[in-house]
């Protein structure tokens, strides 16, 4: 439907695991604005195909927002660049991500790599297509900001704080313009800096883990692997809503969770004794409009 112009709307792209399903790929999600703006935060893989069965503006997809570099938030960034390019965006395409703790881990040692992986490919298209559309712009900046602006444009401003997941470099993000606040928070351990800059806003997106117990049950993890994953590197259902219940957002968003018949319900009765809020349980292609 067509977007009224104070309106922000965001789409899931995806909101599953690494071990996606046909009904729940890996994570992103589709940030547009009514000015016309439209911004992809993560691109898991999986999430290209969804992205482009809503076959939006290409020419307008051209800004991608990296939160850390695991397969599942990351693994379609070259296909959205081909395709993108092959779908009637012909100028550069943008990707903001983060440092390391080490050059080699952080976007830009990525995106190196990735474009020497599609040497082959890239050079077929080249001539055929206004190479432009072929280039790839790495903006990198420190992991270690705090709420520092990364991006500032027509009227939008996007900023950065640290995450806490596996290793050092993971971020969230926060979207702000026209007096609405979405912010993203990617994978993190529930953490000093997301309380604080996630307040105020309109629309908040934390991921929140399968419980531990489903972790065993469903996906074969050992207790000790369970616990580890689930509430150390990963957020757990009840973390999860004391933060929220914390930030106090007007939609508070739970992914990076099967949503399935055995497993949604421990997710948000775990997530329910401690947060007593609005509560979306995201599945792909869900809309929020703000």
């Amino acid at each position: 439907e067509l977007l009224g112009q104070d309106e922000m709307r965001i789409t899931a792209l995806g909101t599953g695991m690494p071990n996606q399903t046909r009904a729940a790929v890996s994570i992103s999600y589709l940030v547009e604005l009514g000015n016309g703006d439209k911004f992809v935060f993560d691109i898991g893989s999986g999430s290209m195909a969804n992205l482009f069965s809503l076959w939006p503006d290409f020419s307008k997809l051209d800004k991608v927002f990296s939160s850390h570099l695991h397969i599942d938030h990351v693994g379609d960034f070259m296909g959205l660049h081909v395709a993108g390019w092959l779908s009637g965006r012909y100028t550069p395409i943008h990707i903001f991500g983060p440092t390391g703790s080490s050059p080699e881990l952080g976007t830009k040692t990525f995106v190196e790599g990735m474009q020497k992986a599609y040497t082959w490919d890239l050079a077929t298209r080249s001539g055929a297509l206004p190479d432009k559309g072929a280039q790839i712009v790495v903006h990198e900046f420190d992991y270690k900001q705090e709420n520092k602006i990364i991006y500032q444009e027509n009227g939008v401003s996007i900023r950065s704080w640290p995450a806490i997941h596996s290793l050092d470099g993971s971020v969230s993000y926060g979207l702000e313009w026209n007096g609405l606040k979405f912010v993203f928070g990617s994978d993190t351990y529930p953490n000093k800096w997301f309380v604080q800059y996630a307040k105020d806003a309109d629309l908040v997106v934390h991921e929140c883990f399968v419980a531990v117990p489903d972790l065993v049950a469903k996906m074969g993890f050992t207790p000790e692997q369970a616990l580890t994953v689930g509430t150390q590197i990963h957020t757990s259902p009840e973390a999860f809503g004391k933060v929220m219940q914390e930030i106090k957002p007007r939609m508070a968003v739970a992914y990076h969770f099967f949503k399935d018949f055995d497993t949604t319900s421990a997710v948000n009765d775990r997530i329910r004794t401690t947060y007593d809020g609005p509560l979306s349980l995201a599945e792909d292609f869900m809309v929020w409009n703000i």
